[in-house]
């Protein structure tokens, strides 16, 4: 593993824009050493904790598979049998809880380790602590396969969500008031008159040439899923806005005459500027355009509604931001991503982002937005041997399992490869400490390289319900 290793970059990028340049810098051989720490939301519990496929674990509706709702723990709910249940959550959840009505609510406590855990009480008060390796289902004892945690990333850590993914299939939710209203009714109808098209999906993709992170993510992901939707004509419709046509009006022209179902964007997202905390906070994570505009949030709203698309955008921050950044200590205090890390924590804290919170709570909101609460490092994108783009399992997920077999599957399910593949880099980081530890050359670089990679799809989330599906593909022939 270790000999065949390719040579260490001598600076890393990040896809993050201040408002004035892109992130990067050089990586100091003093500082290698900070991949030897186990990452602090990845324990061996979580490492080895996803389930054996089951047939048809995408049916959310089986007790054997199931969905559950989370929500935070209190002791001031009392008595402890309403822990069981929850009445203390907005009507709207509680609408979706009745509506789900075998369906357990969970309550989350926190831990030491920060990743925290999940309780379980039952109508006499009676209290169970559950492992994320649970058996899955919705019995006494069992962890459903479906999460959706209602809480702030303040109240319940996205560690949690990080972890919880490596077995189960999370989203996170945190809307209030009449935006959560449309997000549940629309939820619960399973977005009734929605005129979003599958067969229609729209790339829109910034290139800044090489060597900036947009070009090596255009062709890692982007290029990668247009290729497979213009050679299948079950996707006639598609739409692609490459390089000088990734522009904001284009890409909102595009989504309100083409309706598509799903909708994927890769730039730099915005996270500055960095001396202005309530605008850093305003435009967190939102794409940056070909002309480096950072998007208008409002006027994509007042030219569109979502009604019922699913988002990915690959973007730093676009999902949203963290106390303390997972690559705290990796770079120069000094260096341009360390100073932009530092500065999205302390000005932002532990946040949504803005522009999935109007796409779900709009009145006609999205079904999902799947982004990223951390940079992507431009090294994490390519093969480590053939330095080849690497992004093969969000492709799969994206094209082949939301439609497999052109019927519908969930949101959450489709990506379950992507966050598998984070117990696979992680088994080969501790070979590579196991290696560094023999003094086998090149090991700090792997272990380095394999820690990055499992970091950046541990960072992927999904925001909004992970049971959403879009439409069907073909319509299924009656016998």
């Amino acid at each position: 593993m270790t000999d065949r290793f390719m040579d260490l970059p001598p600076s890393l990028q990040c896809n993050a824009w201040t408002g004035t340049t892109h992130a990067a810098a050089a990586l100091e051989p003093e500082r290698l050493h900070w991949c030897l720490r186990r990452p602090s939301a990845l324990d061996d519990e979580s490492l080895g904790q996803r389930a054996p496929p089951m047939e048809h674990d995408w049916n959310w509706r089986s007790p054997d598979v199931g969905w559950g709702l989370v929500l935070p723990d209190d002791d001031v709910i009392a008595p402890p049998s309403r822990r069981g249940t929850a009445d203390d959550a907005p009507e709207p959840i509680q609408r979706l809880v009745a509506a789900r009505a075998s369906s357990p609510v969970l309550r989350w406590r926190h831990t030491p380790d920060g990743v925290g855990e999940l309780l379980r009480y039952d109508a006499s008060g009676r209290v169970w602590p559950l492992s994320l390796a649970s058996r899955r289902g919705i019995g006494a004892r069992q962890l459903p396969a479906f999460l959706l945690v209602f809480a702030p990333p303040d109240r319940i850590p996205w560690a949690f969500q990080y972890t919880a993914n490596l077995g189960h299939f999370v989203g996170r939710l945190w809307l209030q008031g009449q935006a959560l209203a449309h997000y549940v009714d629309a939820l619960l109808s399973d977005w009734t008159g929605s005129i979003c098209d599958p067969i229609t999906p729209l790339v829109w993709s910034v290139d800044h040439g090489q060597p900036d992170i947009t070009w090596l993510m255009d062709r890692a992901v982007s290029r990668k899923l247009a290729d497979r939707w213009r050679s299948d004509a079950d996707f006639a419709g598609f739409t692609g806005l490459f390089g000088p046509n990734a522009t904001h009006d284009r890409l909102t022209s595009a989504l309100a005459s083409t309706r598509p179902g799903l909708v994927v964007t890769t730039s730099h997202g915005m996270t500055g500027p960095m001396n202005d905390r309530h605008a850093m906070a305003t435009h967190l994570g939102v794409p940056v355009d070909a002309l480096h505009e950072p998007m208008n949030v409002d006027a994509l709203c007042q030219r569109w509604q979502p009604d019922g698309a699913i988002w990915y955008s690959h973007a730093c921050c676009s999902a949203g931001s963290d106390t303390v950044s997972a690559y705290d200590g990796l770079f120069d205090p000094r260096s341009d991503i360390a100073c932009v890390l530092a500065g999205v924590a302390a000005g932002c804290g532990a946040r949504i982002a803005p522009l999935p919170q109007r796409l779900l709570g709009a009145s006609r909101p999205l079904r999902a937005f799947i982004g990223h609460v951390e940079p992507t490092l431009d090294w994490s994108l390519r093969d480590p041997h053939t330095g080849q783009p690497l992004a093969h399992s969000l492709v799969d997920a994206l094209y082949g399992k939301l439609f497999e077999g052109g019927e519908r599957r969930p949101i959450g399910w489709a990506m379950g490869q992507v966050f598998r593949d984070v117990g696979m880099f992680m088994s080969r980081w501790t070979r590579a400490c196991t290696a560094y530890n023999r003094n086998l050359q090149n090991s700090l670089d792997a272990a380095l390289y394999y820690q990055i990679a499992a970091l950046d799809r541990q960072h992927t989330v999904i925001l909004g319900d992970p049971t959403v599906a879009l439409p069907a593909l073909r319509v299924q022939a009656v016998p």
